[in-house]
């Protein structure tokens, strides 16, 4: 299936914890954009014939602008074209691209999904928070959702007083914040994030689980499920590195 063009402008450019930008882009042409929640944009990078892949981080229900959050640390010709723009800079999208999509309530998968688990690491968050924003506030999902994100530092912390919020008013909605490295006396979950996921649950019968995120992660979580009965049709995967 052919991709769509857009062409998009800056409206909002932040650097959260130093190392993670975040980026909102205005349409312009065309004015609107269909997509799935855990879908990716692919973008044109001046001078570069390779192209990025940016997964979108709002909900499809805000058609009018899509955001994304990309970790720029690594400090590659992407993240630095990313990082330099400014508001009112024009760049060229092609999308949405990409399947990892939570499964329709109504499919075969779906109807077996009875619970949802959300593990992510890093930039891993970009397009599951698209994927909670949609299931929880346009779509009013009833199931228990759990989300368990993995960072490094506590300096390393952003977007973790939306979740905490949404937690608060959704009651189906579960947040797990997880340090790897945490300071002292650090109240929360610590070390491989896979290690609190599996300190939180004991049931992962009628479990879709979505991971997103570094490679060495997905490979435990899958492992992990999968001695927990959990199918691989009911692993969705998005490896970011």
């Amino acid at each position: 299936m052919a991709l769509d063009t857009f062409q998009v402008k800056v409206r909002e450019h932040q650097l959260l914890a130093s190392k993670f930008q975040y980026v909102d882009f205005e349409l312009i042409h065309p004015p609107r954009i269909e997509f799935q929640a855990g879908q990716y944009l692919i973008m044109k990078v001046p001078g570069m014939e390779e192209r990025r892949n940016y997964s979108i981080s709002s909900p499809p229900a805000q058609n009018h602008s899509v955001e994304t959050l990309v970790d720029i640390s690594p400090g590659g010709d992407g993240s630095l074209f990313l990082a330099s723009l400014a508001p009112g800079d024009k760049v060229e999208f092609m999308g949405p691209a990409g399947h990892f999509a939570v499964a329709d309530p109504t499919s075969d998968i779906g109807r077996q999904e009875q619970k949802l688990l959300f593990v992510a690491t890093g930039s891993g968050i970009s397009p599951i928070r698209s994927q909670l924003l949609d299931l929880l506030q346009t779509k009013r999902d009833k199931r228990e959702i759990h989300l368990h994100w993995g960072l490094r530092y506590v300096e390393d912390l952003f977007w973790e007083g939306d979740f905490r919020q949404l937690a608060q008013v959704f009651p189906n909605f579960h947040f797990d914040l997880v340090l790897s490295r945490p300071p002292r006396q650090w109240p929360l979950c610590s070390g491989y994030v896979s290690h609190c996921v599996a300190a939180h649950h004991t049931d992962f019968s009628k479990v879709g689980a979505y991971l997103c995120g570094n490679g060495q992660m997905i490979d435990d979580m899958t492992k992990f499920l999968t001695k927990k009965n959990v199918s691989r049709e009911h692993i969705h995967t998005e490896k970011f590195f």
